[in-house]
């Protein structure tokens, strides 16, 4: 069989069985633990285009072309918005303005240099903290003590947990239920100008070895959803903005995001650009962990992510202004 016959063969393959996982997402989503995976790992679905499409329009393979702007077109749906400069919200003057952080510090990161020379470099108000360990805890507040006089900690001691770092005074702080969500805290900010603040920090279900995959994924995905409709319900009860800083261990094209996306806007989706990856392999970020999503009342100047810190997840920021 001729190169060119065998390549063609198998951009149709691919046309096909692409085909059929936009139908199965269209009709269970997430609710089936494989597709959940598939989808979680979505935009690497669209690597084959990168052969595909310059093949069809060197060989003239027309249909075979038309075929494939359908999974153009929806990659183009997906991650088009990422690349196209956003236009900023005019800022008033008369609201304030703060800068989130949230970073998987890592539990067994002991690097409090990289991690202060990060922080550092950003500048953020508030820092939301994953993977924070016991031991951590008190090098973490007085390293900081300067510049972040007000902390909480999750009052659970877990192998690893989350926390807060704030420049500004601390109202209120609980544990989020467990269950739902085993890793997260609620406070109340008090903001320069005296008006309050909800600020959430959560780790959510995170991903298992894969020797542990099988038997655990269908829980894990449920587990999640819960958290996620949790964190939901939270954010329609308060007439105060709230914000959510969170290793969220779900990706942009996850029916969790979605069902998060319905209540809260996600900071780097209104005014980040690039895919936004947060998530180290050995060599490059591979996927979008970590968010900063917030109320109708806030509105995203500019987020980014960052670098540094000696964890396998980068920090997130966004400068956000509050509107109420």
């Amino acid at each position: 069989m001729h190169l060119d016959k065998f390549i063609s063969r198998l951009a149709w393959v691919y046309v096909i069985l692409f085909f059929l996982w936009i139908l199965l997402r269209f009709l269970f989503f997430d609710s089936l633990w494989l597709l959940a995976l598939i989808n979680t790992l979505a935009l690497y679905l669209f690597v084959p285009l990168i052969i595909f499409l310059p093949f069809a329009l060197l060989f003239r393979r027309w249909r075979l072309l038309i075929a494939l702007s359908f999974p153009l077109g929806l990659f183009i749906g997906f991650y088009g918005s990422f690349f196209i400069p956003s236009l900023s919200p005019p800022i008033s003057q008369k609201q304030p303005i703060i800068k989130a952080m949230t970073f998987n510090m890592l539990r067994s990161n002991t690097n409090y240099d990289s991690i202060i020379k990060m922080v550092a470099k950003n500048k953020p108000d508030i820092i939301g903290l994953q993977e924070v360990t016991p031991q951590a805890v008190p090098i973490l507040v007085e390293r900081f003590k300067k510049d972040y006089p007000y902390h909480g900690f999750h009052p659970v001691e877990l192998s690893h947990n989350v926390g807060i770092l704030s420049r500004f005074p601390i109202d209120k702080f609980i544990a989020l239920p467990s269950p739902p969500i085993e890793r997260g805290i609620q406070v109340t900010l008090r903001l320069n100008n005296g008006e309050p603040l909800e600020a959430i920090v959560a780790h959510l279900v995170p991903f298992y070895p894969l020797n542990k995959f099988y038997r655990l994924a269908q829980n894990w995905y449920a587990r999640r959803a819960k958290e996620v409709s949790y964190l939901s319900n939270i954010a329609k009860q308060y007439d105060e903005p709230v914000i959510v800083m969170c290793d969220c261990n779900f990706t942009d094209t996850s029916e969790t995001y979605s069902q998060m996306q319905n209540t809260m806007s996600d900071s780097f989706h209104q005014a980040g650009w690039g895919l936004g990856h947060t998530f180290l392999s050995p060599l490059f970020p591979i996927v979008r962990l970590d968010y900063i999503w917030h109320t109708e009342d806030i509105k995203t100047i500019d987020a980014y992510v960052g670098e540094g810190g000696g964890s396998d997840h980068l920090p997130v920021i966004a400068k956000l202004q509050i509107y109420k």
